[in-house]
């Protein structure tokens, strides 16, 4: 009887959730276990094995908390793991365990005890909400001799119930794991560690990690005294403190600081990831109050600068003041963005108003969102408009005058009222990306952008400019109109970029009716602001000098503000498939078609995929040699101007950007898709829809998510009792772990949300939901169960009920046997 109530006490204190950090006696943790063997071509790799085990904290001997889980006992030495998450509750830590490898170091660990040879383990544990990370080591000493070579190669196998009794050795933390800064701040990047000796010869280093780039900041060694670089303190050292202070940050301070502790043979780090975050500074070209007269026009600029990261939204809103709420403007523009010398951008959002007297009272306001601010900035402005005068004063000097006035008049608000149907498309704005080049101070050529406002305007040489201000790229009619590969799309969906173009020194007549033997060449980028397609088309302008004798981009002629290019559409090339999300094992077509403005042309075109800085060729065609390489494309589709790619079928390795290019000397152009592969998740419970428990069982509940990608993932369970009216809605089970995402044959990935059900009458009839969420899913996947608990068998009773009708029974069959043989005597 004392043995069961012992156990229920174990149960009820183990169920209780006392969690408070000085009351912490275990913690669920995840051990990543290791396996080393030999692959079909005879090379060493390693197996990773997710197990469930134990963190308990007590004495050498304590039984385990769960006999049916490895425990690692981390018995009281000098340093005291719970010191270091003081003030958490234990359901906002996560734990991980690893092995650790000395590489073959082996020394005995200066300690009272300390045996010649030790097992070594890491525990990593982490705050839910990011505010810590605490790396410790634990040492288990091993009766076995060091073997004689690197213990990795044959790991000691831990059984399922074993215990490891362990110790601290050493520790390092910091309180800084994410970091978001302002450019020019000083940041102060948390590191403290401790070892369970004194005299250690510790060595503190620094690294900043940036793709494809490691940067040592900081090392010093106890031992030699020597030190390289700045940013630590070495006085704070010798407490244990080793943060590493930024002067004043910078772009280039973006990325992962890793700072690692040492003592021979074990090494040791956190990692803390810095990002910059900057908000922008908004501004109007306009007062808060406008004036205008009616009919006349303005191009309204809200100006986003100066912000990091590069995404930023920009929307513009009226009021009328007789209605409740704002509305969007649909006419609005985004320009394309710049980039400013200290790396920041710059994004301008604008819209041409045109006066009208319905109109006078309205506010207009911009608002700019980021993810640097907790709230958009917004910036307003009232719009008063005025009758125009003199009207009456035209009319009386002539009719003709007046008819010349009205026509002028009709023309403008033409030109400029945002008829904006492809049809009635005459410009539109852009961004022209200029470019000069010059000699740096070590005499290397150096390329400075120069973001200029520019107008593409559609119509016929000698066309007055829409906006005689700005510089003006004309387009004239030819064979190909760029204007067709825009069809049924309106114009504040298009977002246009002007590049000049260098030939290379490759100077050729274009082979068109009245083409010049000199030509300057620009590119014209036209992005859906939707993603539906991108067009990239050459804008050809004849010139009257000779081809120079070198590269043109050695000396552009310069391009006054105001000018006016007059130019023809050379060649188009078009996909509308800029973006594409595939699912696994779908056949898939990159769509690209192209043009050229004159028939025979000696078009080549290739397909290559980039991933990971790695570039492969999948496909060329070459129309002069007729030479074809790799598969994809359909060669009668040419002849239309179709280069489509077809994939047969996806895997995670189609992911990538896949570029379409088409040549025709000397111009290069080409198209970028971006496919990118998600395969939603298959979720499942490892019970059914109805699951019945006797009060106090214990099952482990465990919802599946598989075979899904990208990797992230979110699994939130939910519990629902439908007798609470003051519960209509489902709550977040807190007590829920996660397994470590599993990566299977074909690169997609599994996770597993679960928890512990212990059974209560009170929970009877509880719903409980797994909900999954995923990039692929536009609504969580959902599985549910209902509990029904039963009371628990009475056992005594039973027992007493039985033994009562075996003893009547009994007595009942004595009493017959008896009377059977009295009636049989006296029949003798």
């Amino acid at each position: 009887m004392r043995v069961l109530i012992l156990r229920i006490f174990v149960y009820l204190y183990l169920s209780a959730g006392v969690w408070s950090v000085h009351q912490i006696q275990w913690l669920p943790c995840y051990f990543i276990d290791e396996r080393l063997y030999l692959n079909k071509d005879n090379h060493t790799e390693t197996r990773v094995i997710p197990r469930e085990a134990i963190l308990q904290f007590g004495q050498k001997g304590d039984a385990p908390v769960n006999p049916n889980a490895i425990t690692f006992l981390v018995i009281r030495s000098k340093l005291d793991l719970l010191q270091y998450v003081e003030g958490v509750e234990a359901e906002q830590l996560k734990c991980e365990l690893h092995r650790y490898s000395t590489e073959g170091g082996y020394v005995r660990w200066p300690v009272l005890g300390a045996r010649e040879y030790n097992h070594w383990f890491t525990c990593i544990l982490r705050h839910s909400r990011g505010r810590f990370t605490v790396a410790g080591t634990l040492r288990h000493p091993s009766d076995q001799p060091p073997p004689g070579q690197p213990d990795y190669h044959n790991w000691s196998v831990i059984a399922d119930k074993e215990v490891l009794t362990t110790a601290v050795a050493m520790v390092i933390k910091t309180q800084t794991p994410s970091v978001k800064a302002r450019l020019k701040s000083q940041q102060k990047l948390h590191c403290q560690f401790d070892v369970d000796h004194k005299g250690a010869k510790v060595t503190v280093e620094w690294h900043r990690h940036r793709p494809g780039e490691r940067t040592k900041l900081f090392s010093y060694n106890r031992h030699t005294g020597q030190t390289e670089g700045s940013g630590v303190g070495l006085r704070a050292i010798a407490a244990g403190d080793a943060s590493y202070t930024l002067a004043s940050t910078t772009m280039i301070s973006e990325g992962t600081y890793i700072c690692s502790v040492s003592v021979y043979p074990l090494f040791t780090k956190v990692d803390i990831y810095l990002q910059i975050e900057e908000s922008p500074h908004v501004s109007l070209n306009v007062a808060t109050t406008l004036l205008l007269q009616e009919g006349k026009d303005l191009m309204v600029k809200c100006e986003a600068n100066g912000y990091y990261p590069r995404d930023v939204e920009i929307i513009w809103y009226e009021e009328d003041p007789g209605t409740p709420h704002p509305k969007p403007l649909n006419h609005s523009v985004l320009f394309s963005h710049k980039v400013n010398g200290d790396m920041t951008f710059l994004l301008s959002g604008v819209f041409y108003l045109q006066a009208a007297l319905r109109d006078s009272g309205k506010k207009f306001t911009c608002s700019v969102s980021h993810q640097s601010l907790k709230v958009p900035i917004t910036k307003s402005f009232t719009l008063i408009v005025e009758e125009p005068t003199n009207w009456i004063l035209y009319l009386v000097v002539g009719s003709a005058l007046c008819v010349v006035i009205l026509l002028l008049y009709v023309k403008r608000r033409y030109l400029h009222s945002g008829v904006w149907s492809v049809h009635q498309i005459l410009w539109l704005p852009c961004y022209f990306i200029d470019e000069r080049v010059f000699l740096n101070k070590d005499n290397h050529t150096e390329t400075q952008l120069i973001h200029r406002e520019a107008i593409l305007q559609f119509g016929q040489k000698g066309d007055a400019p829409v906006n005689p201000n700005a510089i003006t790229f004309l387009i004239t009619r030819s064979k190909l109109d760029l204007l067709q590969y825009v069809e049924g799309v309106e114009a504040e969906q298009l977002k246009c970029e002007l590049h000049r173009y260098s030939t290379e020194g490759g100077y050729v007549r274009w082979p068109v009716l009245g083409a010049r033997e000199y030509n300057h060449w620009f590119t014209c980028i036209l992005r859906h602001s939707r993603g539906l397609f991108t067009i990239t088309s050459f804008l050809r302008r004849p010139f009257d000098q000779p081809p120079p004798g070198r590269p043109d981009y050695h000396k552009w002629p310069p391009i006054p503000n105001r000018e006016v290019l007059t130019t023809t559409v050379a060649m188009v090339i078009k996909t509308q498939t800029p973006s594409v999300k595939a699912r696994l094992k779908f056949q898939q077509k990159l769509h690209c078609q192209f043009d050229v403005d004159h028939k025979g042309a000696k078009v080549t075109v290739e397909w290559h995929k980039q991933h990971h800085g790695e570039r492969t060729k999948l496909f060329s065609y070459n129309r002069r040699t007729g030479q074809t390489q790799g598969s994809g494309v359909g060669l009668r589709a040419f002849a239309a101007g179709d280069a489509s790619y077809t994939l047969a079928s996806t895997m995670i390795s189609s992911e990538g950007t896949y570029i379409c290019s088409v040549s025709v000397n000397p111009l290069f152009g080409r198209v970028d898709i971006n496919l990118q592969i998600e395969e939603p998740p298959h979720v499942s419970l490892n019970v059914g829809p109805s699951l019945s428990l006797v009060e106090g069982n214990k099952r482990k509940i465990v919802c599946g998510a598989n075979s899904y990608y990208p990797r992230d993932v979110e699994i939130i369970w939910y519990e629902q009792d439908p007798v609470m009216l003051d519960a209509p809605h489902p709550r977040s089970l807190e007590n829920v772990f996660l397994s470590y995402h599993k990566e299977n044959r074909d690169m997609t990935f599994s996770l597993s949300g679960f928890f512990y059900l212990q059974a209560s009458l009170r929970d009877s009839g509880k719903r409980f939901t797994c909900s999954v969420s995923h990039q692929s899913l536009k609504v969580p996947i959902t599985k549910s169960f209902t509990l029904i608990v039963e009371e628990p068998t009475n056992w005594m009773l039973y027992l007493a009920v039985g033994s009562v009708m075996i003893l009547l029974l009994y007595v009942k069959r004595r009493y017959l046997h008896s009377a059977w043989r009295t009636l049989a005597g006296k029949a003798i």
